[in-house]
């Protein structure tokens, strides 16, 4: 099965916000981000659009750059919950849909600077995440190309917020779906995720 659609199918079972899948013998680690799952989410995190320092450990050698603080926030905290799993392994697959996506950008960014791998970054419907020089930081790490955001044409939430601008790869998948909701669904993903 190909790790983009392990990833959509882990994701539209679990409601932890964050999960951790061991590795095999063929596969790296892989942690996957939950995207909005309540309205303490949109509330706290999606709607705090204010910027904030990313990675926060470089804030003083000002290395990293300005993000959407209530993604930043909710990627610390999961990191936080996760750290067990962060410090037992390396070499990562990260992914999330929405909310989760800009979270797995994150933790991408904070692993990499904590001297951890990235093998590579999957997310589906991310929106806008962080300045022009926190993109810049994002591709002096090496991960602007490990990292794929799948979108559809009519996906909404990968325009906003119009504040920030997109960190990654564009993969634009064919979807004829005019709806901007459905067109969002994670599980319109997973099913055009072949």
């Amino acid at each position: 099965m190909k790790i983009e659609k392990i990833i959509t199918n882990v994701l539209l079972a679990q409601t932890n916000g964050i999960i951790c899948i061991e590795p095999k013998i063929n596969r790296p680690p892989i942690i996957a981000f939950a995207g909005t799952q309540n309205l303490k989410d949109l509330f706290v995190h999606d709607f705090n659009i204010l910027p904030t320092f990313w990675p926060p450990e470089n804030k003083k050698s000002r290395l990293g750059g300005r993000v959407h603080s209530g993604f930043a926030t909710r990627t610390n905290y999961l990191i936080n919950t996760v750290d067990e799993f962060i410090t037992k392994h390396d070499n990562f697959i990260l992914g999330g849909h929405s909310l989760g996506g800009s979270c797995a950008i994150l933790c991408a960014s904070k692993l990499v600077n904590i001297n951890k791998t990235v093998e590579a970054v999957y997310t589906f419907g991310v929106p806008k995440i962080g300045t022009s020089k926190f993109r810049d930081y994002y591709k002096s790490q090496g991960l602007w190309n490990k990292t794929i955001n799948y979108i559809t044409e009519n996906d909404f939430v990968v325009n906003l917020p119009f504040l920030y601008k997109s960190v990654g790869n564009t993969n634009i998948l064919e979807f004829e779906e005019k709806n901007g909701f459905i067109s969002h669904d994670l599980i319109s993903y997973d099913t055009l995720v072949k």
